[in-house]
C-alpha cells in the first residue's frame, strides 16, 4: 500500500515534468503516453514529509527507459520582472482610489476583485504551511490565494520540486505539483500530444501562462509552464460529473487564476 501511495505521488511529479517543457522543448519527444495517463487518474492527494525523494524514485521506475530527466533552474529574473510589474500596477491602483474617495463611498464589485499579476505571501502568513518546507524548494513555490484553499493547503518541498494538498471539504480535494526538471525523450510516436500542449491558445488571466486541461475519473487536471518549471493543479471530486468544481472549467481556472509566491526569499524578499 504504502508502495503504491508512492507510485502516484512520483507519476504526479512526473507529469509536472511533462509540463515544465510545454513551451522550451515542444520539439523534443514526450515522455510515454500511458505513464502521463497514469498520473492524471492517480494524483496524490497528501505527501509524506520523508517520502518525497523515494516517490520520485518510484516516478523513475515507471516512465520510459529512453526518457530523460533534466534538471534545470528557474528564470528567478523573469520571476523578479513579475512580482515587479504586479506591485507598481497595484501601488497605481491604490493612488487611484485614494484621489476618487471623495466621489467613491464604497468600492464596486469590479474594484473588490483582485486584479491579475502575481503577488507574494511570505509562508509565515499561510496556516497550515511549516515555513522550512516551502524554504527547502529551490523552484517557485505557487498555490492559489483563494482564503479556502489557502488556509487548507499544506506543502512539502525538495530542491527542485514541491507538491501541495489541501481537503477543500467533504467532496473535494486539491494537489498541486511544480518542478524545473524536465522530462525528454520516450516514445517517439506520442510527440504530437506535447506539441498539443505547446500549441494551447488558452492562457490565464493572472499570470498569462498557456495551460492546458483534461478530465478523468476522479476529477480536472490543470497543467501551465511558467518560469521554466512545469506546474499540474488537480481537483478530485466525490462525483466529478455532478460537483461543478470538477465538471466546470471555472472553478480551477479560478484557483489557477490567483496563484501567489509562498517563498518570496527566492525572488529577493517579500
Amino acid at each position: 500500500m504504502k508502495k503504491n501511495r508512492l507510485v502516484r505521488v512520483g507519476l504526479a511529479a512526473l507529469v509536472a515534468c511533462i509540463a515544465a517543457g510545454v513551451v522550451a522543448a515542444q520539439e523534443r519527444t514526450p515522455p510515454d503516453p500511458e505513464a502521463i495517463q497514469a498520473a492524471l487518474r492517480e494524483k496524490a492527494k497528501r505527501i509524506p514529509k520523508a517520502g518525497l525523494a523515494s516517490a520520485l524514485r518510484a516516478a523513475a521506475d515507471n516512465r520510459d527507459a529512453r526518457a530523460t530527466t533534466l534538471v534545470r533552474r528557474p528564470d528567478l529574473e523573469a520571476l523578479r520582472a513579475e512580482l515587479a510589474r504586479t506591485s507598481a500596477a497595484d501601488e497605481e491602483r491604490s493612488a487611484a482610489d485614494l484621489s476618487n474617495l471623495s466621489a467613491v463611498r464604497a468600492p464596486s464589485a469590479a474594484q473588490q476583485r483582485v486584479a491579475p499579476g502575481l503577488r507574494a505571501l511570505a509562508p509565515e502568513n499561510l496556516r497550515r504551511v511549516a515555513p522550512a518546507e516551502v524554504e527547502r524548494a529551490l523552484i517557485p513555490v505557487l498555490i492559489p490565494a483563494a482564503a479556502e484553499v489557502r488556509d487548507k493547503i499544506r506543502v512539502y518541498g525538495m530542491e527542485n520540486v514541491y507538491t501541495a494538498s489541501a481537503r477543500i471539504d467533504a467532496e473535494a480535494a486539491l494537489s498541486i505539483s511544480g518542478t524545473c526538471n524536465r522530462v525528454v525523450g520516450g516514445d517517439p510516436d506520442v510527440i504530437a500530444f506535447r506539441k498539443r500542449l505547446a500549441e494551447q491558445p488558452r492562457r490565464l488571466a493572472g499570470t498569462g501562462a498557456a495551460y492546458f486541461m483534461s478530465r478523468n475519473d476522479f476529477g480536472v487536471d490543470l497543467s501551465f509552464s511558467k518560469f521554466g518549471c512545469g506546474y499540474v493543479i488537480t481537483i478530485e471530486c466525490g462525483d466529478p460529473g455532478a460537483d461543478p468544481r470538477c465538471a466546470e472549467d471555472d472553478y480551477i481556472t479560478g484557483l489557477a487564476d490567483s496563484m501567489i509566491l509562498a517563498n518570496p526569499d527566492l525572488a529577493g524578499g517579500e
